[in-house]
């Protein structure tokens, strides 16, 4: 029987309206708090400081890619509120889960593709995807390039590079210009495209010039990026920040990686197992070849899960990116009307249960503590020379003050492993910062030694100790972690060394 269009369309635009619902239930409790991941409050940081005319890896540095800059540059362009960035994070979540409910529908039902998608929505806080860490953004262009790849299947087999075959690796290798291991979910599309493109059975001539066709449209994006660095002159610091300080970086320096990893894992266990009980039933469409969309969500997982250990340190956040595919897997076993809903409202109700989402007085905390701090410092000193060696990059945005060092991210200052990751020297950069003559510097209060940089640490404690006054001490807490800062002010003009 016809589908009725009218009540179809409704259906749809209910099925989103549920989906923007819950996912403002789930952010609710961080929307305008700028303490909540140290993470991405140095990306708006750095967001408005591009708008003084500084260039990243330039002015501004980091590994992250360009793509995460401009967007946070385009953020920052709507003022100084932490919803400049929080809203578009909310609308990129709702947009990823609506690709994975539109991917699911082709080979699951639709109570399985949404439950799927709102279990997306649900997962993303408890791994610190809550606020607009980068992975919140990225996901929905490789998501958008798994749907597409997927929609272009019947094309590629026939031996024909469609747009949509073409769209598709562009928009997960946009994902690359966020966070350079997307390239191994990029990559994975590609393949599978040319798997697709090889059962048409094409000589081999052909397949290799179609082929080229998605590669090229899966790295113009990157390349286009690296191509304006290089026409401004600064292709070598374009180089070094997406290449060798990826290199030079210590792989897992605390040893505890496995540890972690498994933690992280286990704190996820309902999706692991949802996906995996998924992967293991039969399917709707066809489960042998090469449209098999078994085949396609394990080789997905498993090139997420690479791009995962690719960087062996398993903060919470890198956990984000495997959520996309894991629900997506998951669709399959929540397909029952009945029994779908039932597991995925459990599943989801965990998610919330662990993750930070229903903190309201933690962030309402975390709200008033920030704005105490902004104010206080104000008092004291109207217009300071700011320098937040530990502490929350925010106070750079709300007291527009910056430092001169391009290591604007106090993470690269202080943590002893990055250490000379960047291709500046460390300590010369924290000696230019000294050197600026600071009136305001922000430090942890009772942090352990063994945790700061040994080159570094002694240089800004010192020059506190000697040229400044302890104003006070203050809570920072982010979403997981809450620290002691100590705030030290009225710093001599001439400092003594």
């Amino acid at each position: 029987m016809d589908r009725d269009p009218t009540s179809f369309q409704r259906w749809r635009l209910a099925e989103l309206a549920w989906l923007l619902g819950f996912a403002m239930l789930t952010r609710w409790s961080a929307l305008g708090d700028d303490g909540y991941f140290n993470d991405e409050l140095f990306y708006f940081a750095a967001g408005h400081h591009l708008h003084d005319g500084l260039l990243p890896y330039v002015g501004v540095w980091d590994r992250k890619g360009p793509g995460l800059f401009l967007g946070y540059y385009l953020f920052a362009a709507f003022g100084k509120s932490p919803l400049s960035y929080q809203i578009p994070a909310l609308l990129f979540a709702v947009a990823t889960a609506w690709a994975i409910r539109s991917l699911a529908r082709r080979y699951t039902s639709p109570t399985g593709a949404l439950a799927a998608a709102t279990l997306y929505l649900a997962a993303l806080p408890m791994y610190g995807g809550g606020s607009g860490q980068s992975p919140v953004f990225y996901n929905l262009f490789v998501a958008l390039g798994a749907v597409l790849a997927w929609q272009s299947a019947p094309e590629l087999r026939q031996g024909q590079v469609s747009r949509r075959a073409l769209l598709a690796m562009a928009s997960a290798g946009f994902a690359i210009t966020f966070k350079q291991t997307a390239l191994f979910e990029a990559g994975f599309l590609g393949l599978w495209a040319l798997w697709q493109l090889r059962a048409s059975g094409l000589a081999a001539p052909a397949l290799s010039g179609r082929g080229l066709r998605l590669a090229l449209a899966g790295t113009a994006p990157f390349a286009l990026f690296a191509l304006a660095f290089a026409v401004t002159g600064h292709f070598p610091e374009f180089r070094d920040a997406m290449i060798d300080a990826n290199l030079r970086k210590p792989v897992d320096p605390g040893g505890d990686a496995l540890g972690r990893a498994w933690a992280l894992a286990f704190m996820g266990w309902p999706l692991v197992l949802l996906a995996l009980a998924g992967l293991a039933m039969p399917l709707r469409a066809p489960s042998h070849g090469p449209a098999s969309p078994r085949l396609f969500l394990t080789g997905w997982i498993a090139a997420a899960v690479l791009g995962v250990a690719a960087v062996p340190n398993f903060y919470e956040h890198y956990i984000l990116p495997l959520l996309v595919p894991l629900t997506a897997a998951a669709a399959l076993a929540l397909r029952h009307e009945l029994w779908g809903l039932a597991l995925g409202g459990l599943s989801a109700l965990y998610c919330l249960a662990v993750g930070p989402s229903f903190n309201l007085a933690d962030r309402e905390r975390s709200r008033a503590e920030m704005d105490a701090l902004e104010r206080d410092i104000r008092l004291r000193d109207p217009h300071p020379r700011l320098f937040v060696y530990q502490g929350p990059h925010s106070l750079y945005t709300r007291l527009e003050s910056y430092p001169p060092s391009p290591l604007l991210d106090n993470f690269h200052l202080y943590f002893p492993p990055e250490d000379n990751v960047s291709r500046l020297d460390t300590r010369a950069e924290v000696l230019r910062n000294l050197a600026w003559q600071p009136s305001v510097v922000v430090v942890f209060a009772d942090w352990p030694a063994n945790e700061e940089n040994p080159r570094t640490a002694p240089l800004v404690r010192g020059y506190a100790a000697r040229n400044c006054r302890l104003w006070f001490t203050r809570p920072f807490r982010e979403v997981f972690r809450s620290y002691r800062l100590a705030v030290y002010g009225d710093c001599a003009q001439s400092p003594r060394p």
